[in-house]
């Protein structure tokens, strides 16, 4: 190479610094794709679900369909006592059990309520139809008449609005009176009223309320329990007043 003039060896060591950077490029490239398809083999590995999974699945939402199909039938056969039914008072609703067995219709109806979480909590007020929907979900909630404390509590503590697909914290009378005057309802007392007696206005609030977040209670709704009725010493169902001390101590 000492025979070669100057200009040239500075030319064949560009060409050969040249070559190396594109080797080392393409060799970073390769180094890069074969990482591809490692982490994409192991996420098809890891999203891998056996068909015993599936099958067990089926079974669980198959058995969760035949008895909401039982309740259904015995709701439209039997004549419902209307009279046992706390018509146009205010209900708490608090959804207490995951989906994993849950049927598509049940799920549907849960969605209506806008209960998709477990720990969650919504107020409504009683209709025969709303009746009717609660006991055919109710294997997955429990609910109760909340009192006014308790109404004012969950308000207060638990309470978002949603405006404009933006979730709001009643942190103050004033965010109230903007979002809820028009219906002459400008302070926290003016909701929880509103709730309490199930007044005209109860879907116009009840509509901007967020669905409240529950803390888990402790020692309470516990995971042998939940899947049995109350009268069977279990947890789901309407259980009245007794509501009030559940949720005392989720707030």
């Amino acid at each position: 190479m000492d025979n070669i003039p100057q200009a040239q060896k500075k030319y064949v060591l560009t060409d050969i610094m040249k070559k190396r950077k594109h080797q080392s490029s393409l060799n970073e490239e390769r180094a890069r794709q074969i990482k591809e398809r490692i982490l994409k083999k192991k996420q098809k590995t890891k999203d891998f679900i056996h068909p015993e999974k599936f099958v067990d699945k089926y079974r669980k939402q198959q058995t969760a369909y035949s008895y909401f199909k039982r309740k259904e039938r015995k709701q439209n056969l039997e004549t419902l006592d209307v009279k046992s039914i706390p018509i146009n008072k205010t209900l708490l609703v608090v959804r207490i059990r995951g989906v994993k067995d849950i049927s598509n219709k049940q799920e549907k109806i849960l969605k209506e309520f806008r209960l998709n979480k477990v720990n969650t909590a919504v107020f409504v007020k009683t209709t025969v139809d709303i009746w009717k929907k609660l006991k055919l979900v109710e294997n997955y909630i429990t609910y109760g008449l909340p009192t006014r404390q308790i109404i004012n509590d969950l308000i207060v503590k638990r309470g978002h609005i949603m405006k404009e697909k933006e979730i709001i914290a009643l942190k103050s009378n004033e965010i109230i009176e903007e979002y809820m005057s028009e219906k002459d309802i400008i302070c926290v007392e003016d909701i929880v009223n509103t709730i309490a007696n199930a007044s005209e206005n109860f879907d116009f609030v009840t509509k901007f309320l967020v669905p409240l977040k529950l803390n888990h209670p402790e020692g309470q709704l516990k995971s042998g329990k939940i899947k049995k009725p109350l009268t069977k010493q279990g947890e789901w169902g309407y259980r009245e007043e007794r509501i009030n001390n559940l949720v005392e101590n989720m707030i």
